[in-house]
């Protein structure tokens, strides 16, 4: 009976390990064709930057704060198109919880790839690239294509969305860099909604970051700590989302913490996707 049982459970787990390696190849073969796919979007979808910030005091300001703002990034066109794709894939969101930590709801790089064009064209503006890495004084490039969070929409919509403080952890080999368009920022009444981004100076101050449509921020997320405050009840919180890496790179631990990570965002699946 013994050896049966140990038949049996070879045959098992050898069966399971084909399985999960069958599951892997696939995903392995979406990447590649989400990769290809992406070219001819990229370039009918290319966003036009209309801020006309100081470069180079930027940079200063990055250097000592790790965080910067800049007012009216996009101009009104490319905004637009950014703003309609967060409207038609609000019935996509993945909505999540985690007590004492988030709440909220989030479309996936994956989805946005198949769904939101000028979201994934924002990405991979060479131009928007080049910009980035001036304002932080490193070439960065855009993170894998494996991960859920490199390109997402953040919604914060029903009362209570909010996410505590923290770090944004960075697994990859070189340094990580956050940066978040704000798209929509509603209250009942017209104004801005009562969700705040925080973040914590060095000096130990907690800052408001003024969020308001169409600012963009940037910041070194595993050393800025900062969090989002709850939105309240019939306000509107839309963020395009993205990271960068000066060396994408990553060891398999380090994708597996990142794949840990990622199932507060968007559910256990991504522990095997």
């Amino acid at each position: 009976m013994r050896e049966w049982l140990l038949i049996f459970g070879g045959i098992g787990f050898v069966s399971a390990l084909l399985i999960l390696l069958r599951h892997r190849l696939k995903r392995v073969r979406l990447y590649t064709e989400l990769a290809e796919r992406r070219t001819p979007v990229i370039q009918e979808h290319p966003p036009k930057i209309q801020s006309q910030a100081d470069v180079n005091q930027l940079a200063d300001h990055f250097r000592q704060e790790l965080l910067v703002r800049v007012e009216s990034f996009l101009d009104p066109l490319s905004l637009e198109r950014i703003r309609g794709e967060i409207r038609a894939n609000a019935d996509r969101v993945e909505r999540s919880f985690v007590p004492l930590h988030k709440q909220g709801g989030t479309v996936s790089y994956e989805k946005i790839h198949y769904h939101a064009p000028a979201c994934l064209g924002m990405y991979h503006s060479e131009t928007l690239r080049q910009w980035l890495s001036q304002v932080v004084c490193e070439d960065i490039k855009p993170t894998a294509d494996h991960d859920q969070s490199s390109c997402s929409l953040l919604y914060y919509q029903q009362p209570g969305d909010h996410i505590n403080w923290h770090f944004d952890h960075n697994f990859y080999k070189g340094r990580h860099f956050t940066v978040l368009l704000s798209v929509v920022n509603q209250s009942q009444t017209g104004g801005l909604s009562r969700s705040k981004l925080m973040h914590r100076r060095r000096d130990g101050r907690d800052v408001e970051v003024d969020t308001a449509e169409n600012v963009l921020v940037i910041f070194e997320g595993a050393r800025v700590l900062h969090k989002v405050t709850p939105i309240g009840a019939g306000e509107s919180r839309a963020v395009l989302s993205m990271t960068f890496s000066t060396d994408p790179s990553l060891s398999w631990f380090k994708e597996f913490c990142r794949r840990v990570k990622d199932t507060a965002f968007f559910g256990i699946r991504t522990l095997w996707d």
